[in-house]
């Protein structure tokens, strides 16, 4: 069979449709559905957590580690003995240390005194942030209290950090960070003051201890600290060559990957007149390159003034609204060798211009340090040509040199991060053939490589694995349809052609094209204009972020778009003062773009987190003067205006700024056309152009002109529908469109014979609603489609969604809240408590609440309830104010943060020696038993992997832990069921399925359900199934069921009864 395979790719699904050309029918389509590779809650990556919790234990490790080694120095110095130390802390009348750290500076220590301050300082070193981390990105909030801390200690003449934070009144309540604020927060560089003063003034009071050799040992292990990552881990996370696969991807810093831009950007570049064409000349080429090397940005006046080229020529890259030479629009930037130029003035800066000039290794040497080092002593050690990895091993610069220790200093200040995608072998095999005036793709052929993105390599007739992608997102999305691709051929064949929606846009008009040309020339204009401003003031080579940052000051005149505070212009690009917030959050939107960005005070953007403006400022008096002030700015764009003051951003509304907004999806698609053109092997036939990439526009068009609707809200069945029309979206069906649309607008009265808009072929719209509805067969019988003369209809079944499995069982142990054990209730289930935030009570309809304690404290319990009700139950209203308790005698008592809530829990894990618990995070499987007609269920949580021990109790609703059912060998089991597995439920005679649609809510009655399981609830053995197409979701109780079965589904959809299953253990 000849067929076209249209493919649908999103970052979370992969419609797929099989269209038969000879017959001129749909074949088969079909949908697989699978988890997007990020943190729905905020856009993360999956891996985050894991991190995070990995970084959060080297962190403690590490520090367990440093106060070992202060330790042991101490006993070593003298200070104590082993079992002083041992019972350091045992004193019934100890001195507060930090009462201690204020008398080091007035009174002799004695060696107990002195050891406690040296234990306590080695606790928390301050912040100390990493160069190259500093100027990408940085908490304001740490380094707002930094300042503020910073500015008392110089206003009150506090002498260390010690003496402040015991005498300042900021410091009454809490001395440490609490709830997320930051208010002890310094550098480690004033806590280093603070250790040398001490030593210093106990050596003027003669005390021995205090020796210069101490402290410098203290030093050196209390600032020990290992560097942001080395080289080896940097280049892990490299990607490789396009072209030479073993090879990591070069900086975009080097002058070898700066050459090869500006070598293609000149070799495109021809001269356009009303009659002919013209190339440049290689001298002319060599002249342009030349005024590169010389000139920071090169713009097109620039080029025509050094080659005189007549007026009567334009540019071809850049969009003239008239016949003449346009300074406006020729003033844009054409080659920039921006790092070239950055580190030239340093060398220049440094040897004066005697020096001889650099070599293109020395730059591309450069480069690669600056690039692939994150901490200073690395970049010196390996521009000295003296670095040594971590096996020990010495690796040698690319130049094999030695600079000068007064130049590498000096280059300290730059900070090159990204990498091209092209290695520095790839780039010396193709600049050659790019010197000689080549394009890009013959260049890549005369050095033996496909342009489009591989070397040659040998086709097969599965498409292979897909390389690792750094973005998980994509590699999901393309993992995914990889498998649908190939399980379509296992069963039809290899495909005649392999049509992929892309992201590249429908052609626009003319007027389009100039309106978005227009646009990116003003936005060219502001950036030139901020950048000139920016070295007025200073700032020689601003960043792209100070660059926006100075745009949004002059465009928000100067204050913050969300308190309206002034922001000092000389404090702009200070670190945490001033911050770039996305105005629909970016975790929410996907929404990069200027018009969702505006200026913001550090404070207030930590304050907003993930809120839209109206979301932070709504119903409150504020959002009136911030509306006002939005709505008066004539600077602002009405679309940016939009974003300010959009009062509903629903779900619906997130999903459709993702999916308008999503970058992933599209390079997925643009990605994956070129593997497939490498790898898979088509069937024969005379089209030369085997994969075919179909604009999303077109797609949307085409479905609404044939009259389907995508109410993605439905379910997942429209992605198939969408894979039919990507998969019929042919060049000849396009340029039948056209020619449609231009004899209507050529001829208006043909609106009169009601041409009708062309389809592929003859009934296809009915065909496709046929083959999208769940009556398929009956369908297609009633409409008895000529194309379908040979087929068994009864053999043509409804679409059935995939759903990719979930069968690793991975993530956290446990929750990471540690929460006081109470006992049991009168259930059996264990009862925990845990401090709460006031704003955090969960109140019930009558203000109650289950407060631990409240029997001993009723005077808290009421006050609490009474500031709710008498805020009419808004809790957030109801805790602006402080809250005091009230005394006995009815005056203020002290006032209330928090209150211990009691939470009910079945299963619980005790941690720290059983003082505390924690609760379990996930069930990652679910074992199914049966014994006298009735289904048991044992859930497996990811905890008890780590006990290796396989639970034999079922749930039993109702019941604590201790009272489930115990599992023994007279039940029989029958299969473990993962997320997303499919089963079959029938309930007992007589009765039905309680379920309800996922977008309406509505209650519907179901005689039986197949659906995909999502879970199982511990405390009453209710299990979640979802149908497969997402439209209806249930919770039933499993126990008295007629029927449980369990079904293998592979990638298309075709699903089979699992007869027999064993247990397995934990191992899994």
């Amino acid at each position: 069979m000849r067929y076209v395979l249209g493919l649908d790719i999103g970052i979370a699904s992969c419609g797929w449709a099989v269209i038969n050309q000879e017959k001129e029918r749909i074949e088969d389509l079909g949908v697989r559905i699978f988890d997007k590779a990020e943190n729905p809650k905020d856009g993360k990556s999956l891996a985050t957590p894991r991190r995070d919790a990995r970084s959060t234990r080297r962190t403690l490790r590490r520090k367990k580690h440093r106060m070992q080694r202060i330790k042991i120095l101490l006993v070593k110095q003298g200070l104590l003995s082993k079992i002083e130390l041992n019972h350091l802390y045992e004193s019934a009348t100890e001195v507060d240390v930090w009462n201690l750290r204020l008398d080091a500076l007035e009174r002799k220590l004695y060696p107990k005194e002195f050891a406690k301050i040296l234990i306590h300082l080695a606790k928390r070193r301050g912040f100390k942030s990493n160069r190259k981390e500093t100027t990408l990105s940085e908490n304001g909030q740490i380094l707002e209290s930094i300042s503020e801390n910073q500015h008392i200690m110089e206003q009150q003449n506090y002498r260390t950090v010690g003496e402040m934070i015991l005498k300042d009144k900021k410091f009454e309540n809490h001395k440490r960070n609490k709830n997320g604020t930051y208010i002890g927060t310094v550098t480690r560089q004033q806590l280093q003051d603070e250790i040398q003063m001490i030593f210093n003034t106990q050596r003027l009071y003669k005390n021995n201890y205090a020796t210069a050799e101490f402290e410098n040992s203290y030093l050196e292990i209390w600032a020990s600290q290992r560097p942001y990552a080395s080289k080896d881990q940097i280049e892990k996370m490299i990607g490789y060559c396009t072209l030479e696969q073993k090879e990591k991807r070069a900086p975009k810093a080097s002058w070898s990957f700066q050459y090869f831009v500006a070598l293609q950007t000149i070799n495109n570049l021809r001269l356009i007149s009303k009659f002919r064409i013209e190339e440049l000349s290689f001298e002319e080429k060599k002249q342009i390159m030349n005024l590169a090397l010389e000139k920071s940005i090169v713009k097109y006046i620039d080029i025509r003034k050094l080659l005189s080229v007549p007026n009567e020529f334009q540019f071809n890259s850049l969009s003239y609204s008239a016949d003449t030479v346009d300074i406006t629009v020729e003033s844009r930037k054409c080659i920039e060798l921006k790092e070239y130029h950055s580190i030239n003035k340093v060398y220049k800066q440094i040897y004066e211009k005697n020096a001889l000039n650099l070599l293109p290794k020395d730059y591309d040497t450069i480069a690669y340090g600056l690039t692939i080092f994150k901490d200073d002593k690395d970049i010196l050690e390996y521009l000295q040509n003296k670095y040594v990895n971590a096996k020990g091993k010495p690796i040698s610069n690319f130049a094999n040199k030695t600079y000068d220790d007064t130049f590498i200093q000096a280059l300290l200040n730059l900070n090159f991060t990204k990498m091209g995608h092209l290695s520095f072998k790839a780039l010396r095999n193709i600049i050659p053939f790019l010197e000689e005036g080549l394009s890009y793709d013959k260049a890549c052929e005369k050095a033996g490589y496909n342009f489009k993105g591989t070397s040659y390599t040998e086709k097969t007739k599965y498409l292979p694995v897909i390389p690792q992608n750094t973005n998980p997102v994509v590699h999901r999305a393309l993992s995914q349809t990889r498998k649908v691709i190939n399980a379509i051929i296992k069963k039809y064949g290899s495909p005649n052609a392999i049509h992929i929606e892309t992201a590249r846009e429908l052609s626009k008009t003319f007027q389009e094209r100039k309106e978005i040309d227009s646009m990116y020339q003003d936005n060219s204009k502001k950036n030139e204009h901020a950048i000139c401003k920016l070295k007025e003031l200073g700032n020689i080579n601003p960043s792209g972020i100070n660059i926006v940052k100075f745009k949004l000051w002059n465009e928000q005149d100067g204050r913050c778009m969300y308190s309206g505070k002034y922001i000092e212009p000389h404090r702009l690009f200070e670190e945490g003062y001033t911050e770039v917030d996305h105005i629909l959050p970016y975790s929410r939107s996907l929404d990069d773009s200027y018009n969702n960005k505006t200026l913001t005070l550090g404070t207030e953007n930590q304050r907003k987190g993930n809120k839209t403006p109206y979301e932070y400022m709504g119903n409150t008096s504020i959002w009136n003067d911030f509306e006002t002030r939005v709505q008066s700015n004539k600077k602002i764009t009405k679309k940016k205006q939009q974003k300010l003051l959009l009062q509903h951003f629903s779900y619906a509304r997130e999903q459709e700024f993702i999916e308008r907004n999503l970058n992933d999806t599209r390079y997925a698609t643009i990605y994956l056309s070129f593997l497939i053109q490498q790898h898979l092997i088509f069937s024969e036939s005379s089209r030369k152009k085997k994969v075919h990439t179909v604009s999303g526009i077109i797609t949307s068009h085409l479905r609404s002109r044939w009259g389907f609707n995508k109410d993605r809200k439905e379910g997942h069945i429209h992605h198939a529908l969408d894979a039919v029309i990507v998969a019929v979206t042919s060049d000849h069906m396009i340029q039948r469109v056209t020619k449609y649309y231009k004899l209507k607008e050529l001829n208006r009265n043909l609106q009169a014979k009601r041409m009708p808009f062309p389809e592929p072929w003859e009934g296809f719209r009915l065909e496709l609603e046929a083959r999208i509805s769940p009556n398929t067969q009956q369908y297609l019988k009633g409409f008895r489609f000529k194309n379908y003369a040979d087929v068994n209809l009864s053999e043509i079944k409804p679409i059935f969604v995939s759903r990719m499995p979930k069968r690793s069982i991975t993530g956290e142990l446990h929750q990471e809240t540690i929460r006081k054990f109470i006992g049991y209730n009168e259930k059996g289930k264990v009862l925990t408590a845990i401090k709460t935030k006031l704003e955090d009570i969960p109140f019930d309809a009558n203000g109650d609440f289950p407060m631990y304690g409240k029997e001993t404290d009723l005077y808290t319990y009421n006050a609490i309830k009474e500031r709710f009700l008498s805020h009419k139950k808004d809790k957030r209203k109801s805790f602006q104010e402080p809250l005091y308790k009230p005394t006995k005698s009815g005056g203020i008592g002290p006032l209330i943060k928090s209150i211990k809530i009691i939470d009910t829990r079945t299963i619980v894990n005790p941690v720290n020696q059983g003082k505390g618990v924690v609760y379990n995070s996930k069930i990652a499987r679910t074992d199914v038993f049966k014994k006298d007609e009735k289904y048991y269920l044992i859930p497996i949580y990811t905890i008890d992997l780590m006990k290796n021990i396989l639970p034999q109790k079922a749930i039993t609703a109702g019941k604590g832990y201790e009272d489930w059912t115990t599992i023994d060998p007279s039940f029989t089991f029958l299969f473990s069921l993962f997320p997303n597995d499919l089963i079959q439920i029938v309930p007992s005679k007589n009765k039905t399925i309680k379920a309800r649609t996922t977008v309406s809510k509505k209650e519907v009655l179901l005689p039986s359900l197949t659906g995909y399981f999502k879970g199982v609830h511990s405390g009453t053995a209710g299990i979640i199934v979802e149908t497969h197409d997402g439209s209806v979701i249930a919770n039933v109780g499993s126990k008295q069921l007629l029927l449980f079965e369990k079904y293998q589904v592979d990638v298309l959809g075709h699903y089979t009864k699992i007869k027999e299953e064993k247990r397995i253990g934990m191992a899994i």
